[in-house]
Parts: structure tokens; C-alpha cells; sequence
């Protein structure tokens, strides 16, 4: 039911996604969609014929789900794009009340998941060495996050 729920969400994200974040995908040669159910985003992204793309989650879930094939890895010149929810710790976004109620959502149904503000995405960037990002607002709940790697000497 949890997968099923997600998965409607996600269609009315991926419009969002692909609406504001068009340019994003201009200079990405593969892409890895981490926690993608059963690949309804990253079938969309790689109708571009330049992108590759994997659809990674559980087994059960992408059961079903088309074959990416294709390696895992952040080159220094790479970039990780997150879509998520930020809430704003001022509570006085549009989306507030329904990101609290995925808050909810994700400590009943998920491994102590939650909804990060700004500096909890910060800190946790940085934590997994990603020191850089920029936050993109989409018409929808969650934001597009795009992170750096630690620049190399």
C-alpha cells in the first residue's frame, strides 16, 4: 500500500520535476534514481537519447519495473540531484502542513524517515561530503537539490 501510494505521488511530481528542472538535465550523460519504484521518472528523463538511465530500489519493488542497465558512481565533476521535501522552519510555505503530514507518513511507514529543513540537508550534505548545493523550487510539495562533491586539490 506504501509503494502504491508513493507511486501516485510521484506522477503528479514527475510533471513538476521535468516542468522545472527542464535545463538540469541539458549536460547529464547517466543518471541513477535511488529509491525510483518502479521507474516512472527515469523512463521520462532518458527519452532523451544522451541519458542513461538506473533505476535503483528494492527487489520487490522494481520487480516490475523496466531494465537499466549501467554502473554507480559521482565522477568530481558530477552532480547529485535530490528531490524532496524542505520544509521551512518558519512554516509559512504553501506546501507546510502537507509536509508535516509526510513527516508523519514517513516515521510510521519507514526506518525512522523523516522531512528535513534547509540546515538539516545542509549538515547532511556536507556529513557525505557534498559541501555544495542549491535548492530549486518546483510547483510541487517537494524541491530539486543539487549537490556538489568536495572539490579535490
Amino acid at each position: 500500500m506504501f509503494n502504491s501510494g508513493m507511486a501516485c505521488t510521484a506522477r503528479v511530481v514527475i510533471r513538476a520535476i521535468l516542468v522545472g528542472y527542464k535545463n538540469g538535465f541539458g549536460c547529464v550523460g547517466s543518471l541513477v534514481d535511488v529509491g525510483g519504484g518502479t521507474g516512472d521518472l527515469v523512463s521520462e528523463i532518458v527519452k532523451s537519447p544522451h541519458i542513461k538511465g538506473i533505476n535503483f530500489d528494492l527487489p520487490h519493488v522494481v520487480a516490475t519495473a523496466p531494465e537499466y542497465k549501467g554502473k554507480r558512481y559521482l565522477r568530481k565533476q558530477g552532480r547529485l540531484s535530490i528531490v524532496d521535501v524542505v520544509l521551512k522552519p518558519e512554516g509559512d510555505d504553501l506546501f507546510d502542513d502537507t509536509g508535516c503530514v509526510f513527516d508523519l507518513l514517513m516515521i510510521a511507514h519507514s526506518s525512522g524517515g523523516k522531512e528535513r529543513t534547509e540546515l538539516e540537508w545542509k549538515k547532511l550534505l556536507e556529513e557525505g561530503g557534498f559541501p555544495r548545493y542549491n535548492i530549486i523550487k518546483i510547483p510541487a510539495l517537494t524541491s530539486i537539490i543539487e549537490a556538489y562533491p568536495q572539490l579535490q586539490n
